[in-house]
């Protein structure tokens, strides 16, 4: 049996003339969750196989950028 869970990156969105549209994303948040939601698999008897991240973003003429928007966590049931 296989269990996946989709953590959200908390991000913080500003605009300047120097920087154009400018997305950072507070990895030391990212972090913390990860090993709490990967610690609470293995205390429900999981393994984790599989942290994946998922990028968003774009490029308008040029400019722009992409960032972890999310990070998907495949584990296994162990029996």
């Amino acid at each position: 049996m296989f269990k996946t869970i989709t953590i959200h990156t908390r991000s913080s969105f500003w605009s300047s003339r120097e920087t154009h549209d400018e997305i950072v994303v507070d990895s030391d948040d990212l972090g913390v969750e990860i090993e709490f939601q990967c610690n609470l698999l293995e205390k429900e008897g999981y393994i984790v196989r599989q942290i994946i991240p998922v990028n968003s973003g774009n490029l308008v003429a040029g400019s722009g950028g992409y960032y972890t928007e999310s990070v998907v966590i495949t584990a296994e049931k162990i029996h």
